[in-house]
Order: C-alpha cells, then structure tokens, then sequence
C-alpha cells in the first residue's frame, strides 16, 4: 500500500519579493482563522536567509497592524548553539527583522535556550517548554498551526541533516545535532513534530535551490525536506522562478 501523502500545493512567485508578499498574505489569513477557531495561533518560525524578507515584510504596513500580535505564539524550528547576540542566531535574525520593529510589546516569542552547559541541555529544555505549553502527555506531539520551513541545497530542513540519526527520531520533540560539514551544533525540532502541523509552508528562492528542489518534488530521494507530510495536514511551497526553474509543466501551479 502506498503511504498517504499530504496535499502539496505550489505558489509560484516572479521573484523574491512577490514570494514574501504571497507568504505574509498566507500567513495573515492563517493566523485569523486559527484565532477564530481556539483562541490563538502557534506558529514555527525558520531561520534562514529567504524567511528572513518575510519577517521583514510582516513588521511593516499594512502587515503589522493585521497581525493580531498578542494571540500569536511564535516558536523557532531550530537554532544554531551560538550565543543569542551572534550573527548565526536565527533569534537574533528573528528579532531584529521582526519583533525589534513592532511598535506593540505584546508578542510571544518562544526560542531555543543557548545558554546552557551543552546542545542537550538545550534541546531538553525546550522540549519540556513545548510539553508545557501545549499540557501534552506522554507520547503526545504538540500540533501547530504552521511550520514555516527553508530548504538547504543537501536537502536539508530546519536542522534535520541528510544521513544524521535525528532522521529517524520517533520519540523526542526536540534532539542536539552536531554533524560534519555544520560549523554549529544545532537544536532542531524532529520530523514527528513537523508532521503534526495544521500547514507547513515551505520558503525556498533562488537557483540554488533548483536542483534538490526537483528531486524532492519528482519523489525520488531520501532528503529529510521530503518527508515532511502532515498526514493532517498541508503543505504549501512558495517558490521564486529560480528555484522552480528545473520543475515540470505537470506540477502543481
């Protein structure tokens, strides 16, 4: 029997900026049905280079007067182990892209503790505050509204590496990573986690991305991007022309 796949639907952007403008709209509208529905919107946040526009362009108008600020609960999907004021931060690129730039304080940022004695530690830590949050018991996942997602050129999403164990991860919402070829130990959420959300959005530009981009979309690998598939959920690709350069005309508009 073949396995269930979830929706997968594309959004094809011109350029960069139009793929922010369709994410930001997505995201907007998002948010207010999953307030309207129970109250709040959880939503995991990428670090990144083409997450980093999109950010930009929710702290500015008319975005950032929609946003129901004070009913979102924002969480990071990964972290470099740097300290928080580093250039490597995805928290720092967070704050100073969105957060520094909002006139309201009322906004819940949940991110991953770096201040800690050792990757564990910190991937523990943060396990325990999304065990909180969401009053899970044991076993249980946490369900987000949205996953937002990158694309690295390996194949790689938040900070689940090709190869590495963490692939496998059937128990723990949150594990360490160190890994060969990664300058930074890393925390990451795990794929049980990704694969509970409501929507995953996935943000990918550029021609970098062209290449492991159509081999996920044609099926035929092992890259841990592919095997994010909410059996209850979603999944939306935002996609510049440059990185859905390689992709058959049969696929998805």
């Amino acid at each position: 029997m073949s396995p269930i796949t979830a929706p997968r639907q594309m959004s094809l952007a011109k350029n960069y900026d139009e793929l922010c403008l369709k994410a930001v709209e997505k995201i907007l509208t998002l948010s207010h049905k999953a307030i309207r529905d129970h109250g709040r919107c959880t939503i995991v946040l990428s670090g990144g280079s083409t997450p980093q526009g999109v950010y930009s362009l929710m702290a500015t108008r008319p975005y950032c007067e929609q946003f129901d600020w004070k009913n979102i609960h924002f969480f990071l999907g990964d972290e470099r182990w740097v300290p928080i004021d580093s250039p490597r931060s995805n928290y720092k690129m967070i704050i100073d892209s969105l957060f520094s730039k909002l006139n309201s304080p009322s906004y819940h940022f949940h991110p991953i503790k770096t201040n800690t004695s050792d990757v564990a530690t910190s991937a523990s830590l943060y396990e325990k505050e999304l065990v909180h949050f969401f009053a899970l018991k044991l076993n249980q996942f946490p369900r987000f509204d949205l996953v937002l997602l990158g694309l690295g050129i390996d194949g790689h999403t938040a900070s689940i590496i090709p190869g590495h164990p963490a692939i496998n991860e059937s128990m723990h919402l949150a594990v360490g990573i160190e890994a060969k070829g990664y300058a930074e130990k890393r925390v990451t959420l795990t794929l049980p986690v990704l694969n509970q959300a409501h929507a995953v959005f996935f943000l990918v530009s550029g021609p970098d991305k062209a290449q492991v981009l159509q081999k996920i979309m044609e099926g035929k690998n092992s890259f841990p991007a592919g095997k994010v598939n909410p059996q209850h959920g979603e999944v939306t690709w935002f996609l510049d022309q440059q990185a859905a350069s390689l992709l058959g005309s049969n696929n998805e508009k």
